[in-house]
Formats: C-alpha cells, structure tokens, sequence
C-alpha cells in the first residue's frame, strides 16, 4: 500500500469515526435510527418507527457537514435492540463488526444474513431506488385480493420522505403581503393602510360605509363604533372593490349580499378578517371582523375571573356526552368561550371536528368543516356527514334552525360532547328558544346538561378615573348587589395617554352560567317560561349576569354605567333605578 493510500485510509478513519461521535445512542434513539455500516463514502443508516423530522434533520446535517451520502432502510425489532446492546463503543470499527445484527431462528442459532443488496428498498437522500424483483411485485400487488404485510413499514417511510404534490395547492386562500403598504397604488397601499390600522386601534371590526357625500371608515374600539377617517365620494368604488378582490368577491356583483375572507401578513403576523357586503342608497356597505389568530388567548383562566363560574364551565366541558350551549348578542365572545373549552380538550386521544360559519379560530389536531351555503353544505347536512366521521367531540358554530337542534341533540344522547350557540338574551330564555324551534321537551331536557350566557363589558382605566363611595339613592341596583365603592370615569378628562380620554381600556367578560339539574329538568318536561325558570336556576349554583357584573364592580375592573348598559334587566330592576 503506497504512502498516498495509507494517509487517505486514516483521514476516511478519522472522518468517519467523527460520524459515529455525531450519531450518539441518544441522538439515535431519540430519531428511531441506527448505524449499520460506512463504506466509500456511504453511510448505511437503520430505521425502526422513525420520527421523520428528526431523521431528516439528522440526515441533512450530516449530508452538509460530512459529505456523505446516505441511506435509509427498514429494521426489525430484533435488529434494533440488538444494536443498542451491542454498541458500546464508537469506533468505526465496531460500527462495522455490529453492521447488521445477526438473526435467529426458531431453534435460537444464529443465522447469517442473506445479501441484501437486491431485496432491500434503498433509500438515498429523498429519491428512490428500486430494484427489478420490488417493481415486479409492486406491479403484481395490483389485486384487490392482496395479502397486506402489516409488519413492514418499509412503505411508509418510503411515503414519509416522498416530495408527492404542492402544499400550496392545498391552501386556498391568497396570502396578501406587507409589500401592499408600500404599493405605488394609492388604492392597494390605502386599503391596506386601513386593516393595519385596525391592529393599531385594537378594533374588533372595520365599518366602511358609503353615505352621501362621503365614505365613513369606522373601527369597533372595546365594543363602541368610533369614526376615524373619510374619502371622498369618489373614492367608494375603488375601495370597495379593492376590498372584495382581496376577498375573493364578485366585484361586478353590486345588488346582491356576499361573504368572504381577507388573509394578509401585517406587523409581521398572519391576520384573518371575515368580510361581509350589503348592498344600500348609497352604494354597498362592508364590515370587516379581525379574526383573532393569536391562540394563546383561548384560555378560560384568562378569560373568566370568577372562580366559581370557571370551575362549573370546566365540569361541563369534561362531561363524556351531553350539550353545552353558549348563547349572547353578536361580538359578545362566544366563540372564544368555545374554542377556549375545545383547546382544553385537544389531545391525540380525542377526536374533534368542527361544522362552522365561518372558521374563526385554527386548532391543530381538530377538524374544521367550513359551511357552503350555496353548495348545499349548511349546518344541518354537515353535521349529520360529521357523525359518520367517528366524533368524540363536536362543535356546531350555531344553531338556528330545527333540524340542526335536533341533530346536535340526537348526537349529544348517542354518547357524545356537542358543543354549540344559539342567539338568547339569557340562560333561560335559550330553554323556551329552543321550545319554540318545536324541539321536544324531553330531548330539551335529555341532553342539555348546561347553558352558558356572556356578555362583554368594557374595563376602566385605573389612570384616569376615581374610585368613589357610591349613594344608594342613585344606585340602589349596585348597593342591593353588596357595592360599596366603584370606579367612574371622569368626563371632563380627555387627555388620558392610556385610554385617548374614554376612561376605558380593554374589556372583561361577564358569565352567567346555569348547570341544567333535575329541578330544571323537570321545569323544562313542564314547558314552564323563561321567568319560572329564571327564579329557581340559581338556588344552589350559579348567579345572573347582573350579579356577576357588580361582582366586576366591586373588583374595580369595570363600572355601574357598563354592567347596566350590557345586561338584560328585568322591569322591576329597572324600576329601581
């Protein structure tokens, strides 16, 4: 052997143990690999159940780090442990004694390995290459009749490593770009300059609105409509149209209402607005909703303050089948409250499958059903398609007709977790909604097992207003309800840095909960009203909307004037005041 080779074998010795110090026990039982052999270059690598991100990983580094080529095949079991037992030091040498394990047979002796050269499936880097014997089979594997191995996973990770298709083709949706800020395009760079703003203000929703003599852009800011800006009258086609192209509309439809989606990448984040047209005197009218795609808010912990009312929800939401209603005014969280119950409930073990209208939230591990109205795909057909789709959990963005009660309710009685909404002012009138649906009482009362009622109250900003005794003769509701003290805004005060002066910043949610017991159970088999119901849904648990409010008061998170303003007051209550 000449001096050139002998200096070349010991670099490929020194090069290739430094593989072996990478491709550590650890590392490799972590990815599901191991070390079968390194020759000329090659790096033969073992896998059993794989993670095929981790092993991509793996191989990448090493093909860009070492040079070296590498491929992939399926192990047994045996091969496996054996390895692991075996491989006790890292020298290329012992790599390549413990190359392939040796197998055993039914009389445990050991049996030497056939070559493999031309019955294993060789896997390099992402390509494939098989041999004449394997495409043979595979053409022959064409009958219905075949016996399926389902001890090899050779084909699976064949699939894994595959590049089959373009995950773009899957998705949809047109993803706008922060570039449409800084267009040339007066239109494209001001209708983008529009929904960032709405991020900027922390509005809820975009008003753009056609009148006489002007186009009125409006935010919802903490629940209140505030105008920011107007165009000329010119300016409402180009606008509007700009908008409906972003949303995929019919841009030459103008008689017509229609609904679509914004997608667009503002502030570095992906942002979803839900856009709605209707057409007016002045020309057509369109509301945008910003969807929410930070799902770190979907939290009931942050979402609901009160102990009491946080424990009752989660003891529902856990119950292995029943229906759980949701009901309040549009804007009011519902969705939230939802989607914060189901992401607590998220697990592999657990299948989730959602019929809504339209998608607000995006979960990962739960299936989300889009309705298509025009496609014949409402609620009702949805949702009966969904229970052949093997459910544990269901959430039904809205009922609001017969047959999509009856379904959700058929489902919840045959061992299953329906979640859904219905439009209600409280807890008890959702019962008697559903009565006049003509659902039965004893499917009302069967499957229910609680209804939760919300309404959103603006919190106030502790820079800019007072903390106040109360007079009872003013307030008599809040001192009923234990309030000694609360906060008030003070409207002379315009300059706040926090708040812009309202007195106001954010907003807190407020919850009536109602746990549907064998009293009301039997309330409802009577078809009794929404006021006898009303009277005993709190003997034991729970408390109005009313009294959660003032609750808020006496915390100092909100004020008389907001609870007063958002909950549902009977005629004495108002009496009273």
């Amino acid at each position: 052997m000449s001096a050139y080779s002998r200096i070349n074998e010991e670099n490929n010795k020194i090069h290739n143990n430094e593989v072996i110090e990478f491709l550590t026990p650890e590392l490799c039982e972590d990815a599901g690999i191991i070390v079968i052999d390194i020759d000329d270059g090659i790096l033969n690598l073992g896998a059993m159940n794989l993670d095929y991100i981790k092993v991509k990983k793996t191989i990448d580094t090493i093909e860009n780090q070492f040079n070296l080529e590498v491929r992939l095949k399926q192990i047994t079991s045996l091969e496996w442990e054996t390895w692991f037992e075996n491989t006790h030091s890292t020298s290329v040498e012992t790599i390549q004694k413990n190359s392939i394990p040796k197998e055993i047979d039914q009389n445990n002796r050991v049996v030497e390995p056939e070559d493999q050269s031309n019955s294993q499936v060789t896997i390099i880097s992402d390509d494939f290459n098989y041999s004449d014997n394997e495409y043979r089979d595979n053409i022959e594997s064409d009958n219905n009749d075949a016996l399926i191995d389902d001890d090899n996973d050779e084909a699976l990770i064949r699939l894994a490593q595959a590049n089959i298709g373009d995950e773009s083709e899957l998705d949809n949706d047109i993803l706008f770009g922060e570039e449409l800020t800084d267009s040339n395009d007066p239109v494209i760079a001001g209708v983008a300059s529009i929904l960032s703003k709405c991020f900027t203000l922390k509005s809820s929703d975009i008003h753009a609105e056609p009148l006489e003599d002007r186009l009125r852009i409006r935010y919802r800011v903490d629940g209140v409509l505030k105008e920011a800006f107007a165009f000329p009258k010119s300016h409402v086609n180009p606008i509007i149209s700009r908008i409906k192209i972003m949303s995929k509309l019919d841009i030459s439809e103008k008689r017509l209402p229609q609904d679509g989606r914004i997608r667009c990448l503002l502030r570095g984040r992906k942002s979803d607005f839900r856009v709605s047209t209707l057409p007016g005197r002045w020309g057509e009218k369109v509301v945008l909703r910003a969807l929410e795609s930070d799902n770190s808010v979907l939290n009931l912990k942050k979402l609901i303050t009160e102990k009491k009312e946080l424990d009752l929800i989660n003891n529902m939401s856990k119950s292995p089948y029943g229906i759980v209603i949701v009901v309040g005014p549009t804007g009011s969280g519902k969705s939230t409250t939802l989607y914060s119950m189901l992401s607590a409930l998220n697990k592999p073990g657990v299948n989730i499958s959602t019929v809504e209208d339209p998608v607000e939230y995006t979960l990962d591990g739960i299936h989300q059903v889009q309705v298509i109205r025009e496609k014949g795909l409402d609620f009702s057909r949805a949702l009966r398609s969904l229970m052949r789709q093997d459910p544990d959990i269901i959430l039904v963005g809205e009922t609001r007709d017969k047959e999509t009660a009856q379904a959700a309710m058929e489902a919840a009685l045959t061992g299953h977790m329906v979640f859904t909404t219905l439009h209600a002012n409280d807890t008890a009138t959702a019962i008697t909604r559903l009565a006049e649906m003509e659902i039965p009482p004893y499917l009302i009362g069967a499957s229910i097992i609680g209804v939760v009622a919300q309404r959103l109250v603006r919190k106030v900003c502790n820079s800019c207003t007072e903390l106040k005794k109360i007079n009872a003769k003013e307030y008599p509701l809040a001192v009923n309800h234990g309030v000694v003290k609360a906060r008030f805004v003070n409207k002379n005060n315009k300059s706040c840095p926090f708040c812009n002066g309202t007195g106001y910043k954010g907003r807190v949610g407020i919850y009536e909960v109602m746990k549907v017991n064998e009293t009301i159970r039997e309330l409802i088999m009577n078809q009794s009203n929404a006021d006898d119901i009303r009277e005993r849904a709190f003997d034991k648990t729970g408390r109005s909307l009313l009294a959660y409010g003032m609750n808020l008061v006496k915390n100092e998170l909100t004020t008389i004037e907001e609870v007063e303003r958002v909950c549902l007051l009977s005629e004495t209550d108002g009496d009273e005041l």
